[in-house]
């Protein structure tokens, strides 16, 4: 062999290598979002019960983001919201947000709005918390109490029992920005 093949088999080697990485979801490279790495991401918090259908809805939210510029931290609206089950008991939240440049000087252009969207995985199983996958942590939000029981007294004999699902504002931090949710129990 001359000098000259030897770096380029080398090199073809190593390309040869990094495809082989990459196309084996085991590896990790490439798979992070899979519903396999994210089984063992979320691993040490699943039981072994069978996936329920999730018992609540995201009714609004915002963020608050810090940027690099004024003019484009803030608060952004959720405008879009959007809840689907990856894997049992693990579910991809995605979110478009929105915020509107304000100006000091009343003009006739078009409004300007700074927009973002942002992913985020979570294990939710009915129960008392939501753990969200943040980079690669897991960030534990509890829920409290998901219902009120009243109880309207008619007479001494008689009473009606009243069952009023909630709504809970939850939050956590992803970085320099902070998600805000309200969800509505069923």
């Amino acid at each position: 062999m001359s000098r000259l093949s030897l770096p380029v088999l080398a090199l073809a080697l190593l390309l040869w290598a990094g495809a082989a990485a990459a196309a084996d979801p085991a590896s990790g490279a490439g798979g992070g979002d899979s519903p396999q790495a994210l089984a063992r991401f979320f691993q040490g918090t699943t039981r072994s019960l069978p996936a329920a259908n999730i018992d609540f809805s995201i009714e609004a939210g915002y963020a608050v983001l810090k940027t690099a510029s004024p003019d484009s931290s803030g608060r952004y609206a959720m405008t879009a919201i959007n809840v689907a089950r990856v894997a049992p008991d693990i579910y991809r939240l995605d979110v478009s947000l929105e915020k509107p440049l304000s100006r000091n000087v009343q003009t006739f252009d078009p409004p300007y709005f700074f927009t973002d969207k942002r992913t985020y995985y979570f294990w939710y199983q009915n129960g008392e918390r939501i753990v969200f996958k943040i980079g690669n942590q897991k960030v534990v939000v509890p829920l409290g109490r998901k219902e009120v029981l009243r109880v309207d007294i008619k007479s001494p004999d008689t009473y009606v029992i009243d069952r009023e699902t909630m709504l809970r504002d939850i939050s956590f931090a992803d970085g320099q920005a902070t998600i805000h949710l309200q969800l509505k129990f069923r």
